[in-house]
């Protein structure tokens, strides 16, 4: 079979436009929200490590 010239870079331009545009539904999430996020979680797991959430949870 004889493959077309110009077939895949045509199927990568309409992929490289289809991922292209941003939807009006999608979350968008900001940078310091994931700085947040990243804070919090070790934040957590670190006073997990010490035993502080399981003190706090043995209060009540």
């Amino acid at each position: 079979m004889a493959k077309k010239d110009g077939s895949g870079i045509q199927q990568a331009a309409g992929l490289i436009r289809y991922f292209d545009e941003e939807s009006e539904d999608a979350w968008k999430i900001t940078p310091l929200q994931i700085y947040i996020a990243c804070i919090g979680i070790s934040a957590f797991f670190y006073l997990l490590n010490h035993n502080v959430i399981s003190w706090i949870a043995n209060m009540f």
